[in-house]
């Protein structure tokens, strides 16, 4: 297996800002649902009145800072967001947007180039699982947000039973092919992140509130095999069941199987 490393990751961003992507996911497919809502809340806590400066870990192409002017251009000009991302390719795309006042700058993975207190805000979206030092980064963070800060966090839940049917299905593939595995996700159990978030620092006030984006269907190249559903009909399902069970208290263990995602806001202490 290969090692997941910095410069692996790095290298993985690299290849993807070449080949290009959507800059926003849509909403209306089943693999862009997720990744859309999860953007439309962080671009929407930027908007809060009492968020001056915002720092974005993990920007990529600047998907959040495009849909944080695309839904709130109003409030930009009270707004300082600076956006960081260990992909220098990523950073040009986004500095192609030309966003008022978002700044956007590459860095190596480790110390982030700020002061301490800079930030009311960061948001770290998918992007943990592709740190290899999680707890270098998560106290970064912290060190630069100011005393009650917030960090809003998604990560995927590793014993998702739909997240681990996936990867195993992709994983068996690219052996049958002879295709190189791809380093760049080293995951985080909810045990672990809650871990890490204490010690950088941060309230985290009831860890089971983590647990977010049940996914009861088994994914593979846009149609859903468990159950069977073409894609249209996979994305109503899949709105379905957000609606029916995102906010109902489940079990522990059923959580821990059933969502796709380990997300909320936890706020730094004031000590």
């Amino acid at each position: 297996m290969t090692e997941v490393t910095q410069s692996t990751v790095t290298a993985f961003f690299d290849r993807e800002s070449e080949m290009g992507r959507r800059l926003l996911p849509d909403p209306a497919t089943v693999s862009g649902l997720g990744s859309y809502r999860k953007y439309e809340q962080a671009a929407s806590m930027m908007a809060e009145p009492g968020v001056r400066d915002a720092l974005d870990v993990g920007c990529n192409r600047g998907s959040i800072e495009y849909l944080f002017h695309s839904l709130f251009g109003a409030k930009s000009g009270a707004k300082r967001i600076e956006g960081v991302d260990v992909s220098e390719k990523a950073i040009e795309q986004a500095r192609e947007l030309a966003l008022p006042n978002c700044t956007f700058r590459s860095y190596d993975g480790s110390r982030l180039p700020f002061g301490d207190a800079e930030f009311d805000l960061a948001v770290l979206v998918e992007v943990l699982e592709h740190v290899p030092n999680k707890k270098e980064l998560l106290g970064e963070i912290s060190r630069v947000l100011r005393p009650g800060g917030r960090l809003f966090l998604t990560t995927p839940n590793p014993f998702c039973w739909a997240l681990r049917a996936e990867l195993g299905t992709w994983r068996q593939l690219r052996r049958l092919f002879r295709r190189p595995a791809i380093a760049k996700d080293l995951f985080v159990s909810i045990r672990d992140l809650v871990e890490l978030l204490h010690e950088a620092g941060f309230s985290v006030p009831d860890p089971e509130s983590l647990y977010s984006w049940p996914h009861l269907y088994f994914f593979f190249l846009g149609w859903s095999v468990v159950p069977p559903l073409p894609p249209k009909a996979l994305t109503r399902y899949q709105s379905y069941c957000v609606r029916a069970l995102g906010r109902r208290r489940l079990p522990e263990w059923l959580s821990r199987r059933l969502h796709w995602t380990l997300s909320g806001v936890v706020t730094k202490s004031n000590g």
